[in-house]
């Protein structure tokens, strides 16, 4: 199966590293080639069935090494330390999270605490977030700010 641009203005890049497909944004990288974002399609995992092939829930029944596998898979392509993601907890609430170093891991190499969370923010550097939907909107948030340029003020 191959995704396709729907229109010509193409507001996101289909990308395909490692036999691995993924969305991401130019208008999000262009304020910092350091921010790493990519959005998950259903290819180049190996989950099997009604899951195939790209599941990165550990919450649909998949078999725990094949999700884990395809984090692997996921995370290579896209450039990050999946052992060190941290998941949310979708409730339809408004819950968020602010992610630090002792998080990391939560829900991919250790159990996670991060219960009832629908967002995650974080300002740490090397820590990726992943948050899932269905049928809801994903909301994707990037500040400009440097830590240092906000710190004076609190």
């Amino acid at each position: 199966m191959d995704l396709k641009y729907i229109n010509g203005n193409k507001t996101c890049n289909i990308n395909e590293k490692l036999g691995v497909t993924y969305i991401t944004f130019p208008k999000l990288s262009k304020y910092d080639e350091d921010m790493l974002h990519g959005f998950s399609t259903r290819l180049g995992g190996v989950s099997k069935n009604y899951l195939a092939s790209m599941n990165l829930s550990f919450t649909r029944g998949d078999d725990n090494e094949s999700v884990i596998e395809n984090h692997r898979r996921f995370a290579a392509a896209l450039g990050y330390d999946e052992n060190k993601l941290v998941f949310s907890d979708q409730v339809h609430m408004t819950h968020f999270h602010k992610v630090t170093k002792q998080d990391a891991g939560k829900g991919i190499i250790k159990e996670s605490d991060i219960l009832e969370i629908d967002g995650l923010v974080t300002n740490e550097p090397g820590i990726p977030i992943i948050t899932f939907y269905a049928d809801c909107v994903p909301l994707f948030f990037y500040c400009l700010l440097k830590q240092s340029d906000y710190e004076e003020e609190i």
